[in-house]
C-alpha cells in the first residue's frame, strides 16, 4: 500500500472566513428580524392599552 501524502489545501483559510462571515451575517439578519418584530408588537400593545384606559372621576364625599 502506498502512503497517502496530505497536501495542505490553500482554500481552507478563505473557506473558514466565509463560514464565519456568513454565520455573522445570518445572525445579524435574525437579530434584526427579532428587533423589528418586537417593535411591531410593542406598537400593537401600546394601541391596545391606550384603547382600554378608563377614566375614573373622583368621588365627592
Amino acid at each position: 500500500m502506498a502512503g497517502h501524502q496530505h497536501d495542505t489545501n490553500p482554500d481552507i483559510g478563505p473557506a473558514f472566513t466565509g463560514l464565519i462571515v456568513g454565520a455573522i451575517v445570518i445572525g445579524a439578519i435574525l437579530y434584526g428580524i427579532v428587533l423589528w418584530t418586537n417593535a411591531r408588537f410593542a406598537e400593537h400593545h401600546k394601541a391596545e392599552k391606550k384603547a382600554s384606559i378608563s377614566v375614573v372621576a373622583p368621588t365627592v364625599v
